[in-house]
């Protein structure tokens, strides 16, 4: 068994590989009950019984730099879903779906990332670019789609006849996960319920996913991205359906040109299906949607 460190550099190093690993919180050395607290925590009255001041409503396409709240009392994997789907479904528009998402006290990375980045470009438009999560250049800047990424994304609109005036550009996670590492299928699935309710407000006829997590979280499947692509999908989302199409992350497509070339023609086929009617949602989906 390897000796401890000891000196400041191995200290700096091994606080180096924690954050890289994805580890953000600290253990006990002995079993802690911490659901036993939540609950503890949750029937404790507060000290302050004044009515909390309304919360205010961010704007949805903005980055917002914000303070490190308290740590979240930690539930259950399955009740902060269920937490996720109901604030998602109370949300009456764009607006009000990012305040109760840079608010949800049980999304993964809110306490640790610098920056909320709902998104970029139109607020609402006919089509809309899903990445996973923002990256390294979007957190040093507080800028949503900044880096080399986003240029390639906004050179494959452009091929196509938009551009961030007239198409949408969002993430499934607002926030930088640890070291850029992927999301979890459990912390996909507490940010989906966001995602796919931005989706049946603004109506969208297309959706480009780009990469694993975008396309799992909006097609409602485990499948692997690369069964997925070089097909048209029907993303349904609550009363609404749009016409998707799943790519190789933009990080993959800048990484490897033989990749771009089958990105073109599912992008072509994404123009093309602008130009058709829109799917009609299926009579379960719209008794759902009233």
């Amino acid at each position: 068994m390897s000796s401890p460190p000891e000196t400041r550099a191995e200290l700096l190093a091994l606080l180096d590989w924690y954050v890289e690993s994805g580890v953000d919180i600290a253990l006990d050395e002995a079993p802690h009950d911490r659901y036993a607290d939540s609950v503890r925590a949750s029937v404790t009255p507060p000290a302050d019984l004044a009515e909390p001041a309304a919360r205010p409503t961010p704007p949805p396409l903005a980055a917002m730099e914000r303070p490190r709240p308290a740590a979240a009392p930690m539930v259950a994997p399955d009740e902060a879903i269920r937490a996720a789907e109901e604030a998602a479904a109370d949300s009456r528009d764009l607006d009000d779906l990012a305040g109760r998402l840079a608010d949800f006290p049980h999304a993964p990375f809110r306490d640790m990332a610098q920056y909320f980045l709902f998104g970029a470009g139109a607020p609402s438009a006919r089509i809309i670019a899903f990445d996973a999560a923002p990256g390294a250049t979007e957190e040093a800047s507080g800028e949503a789609f900044s880096g080399l990424s986003a240029t390639l994304l906004d050179n494959m609109l452009a091929a196509i006849g938009f551009d961030r005036s007239s198409a949408s550009l969002a993430y499934v996670s607002p926030w930088r996960p640890p070291g850029d590492k992927p999301l979890t299928p459990h912390e996909a699935a507490v940010f989906a319920p966001f995602a796919r309710r931005r989706v049946e407000l603004t109506r969208p006829e297309v959706l480009l996913l780009f990469g694993e997590t975008p396309a799992r979280v909006m097609l409602a499947t485990k499948e692997p991205a690369g069964k997925l692509r070089g097909k048209i999908h029907e993303a349904r989302c609550g009363a609404h359906v749009a016409r998707a199409f799943v790519f190789s992350s933009l990080e993959a497509m800048l990484n490897g040109a033989a990749l771009k070339p089958a990105a073109w023609r599912d992008l072509r086929r994404a123009a093309e299906a602008l130009q058709a009617p829109p799917p009609c949602p299926s009579p379960a989906s719209r008794e759902r949607g009233r």
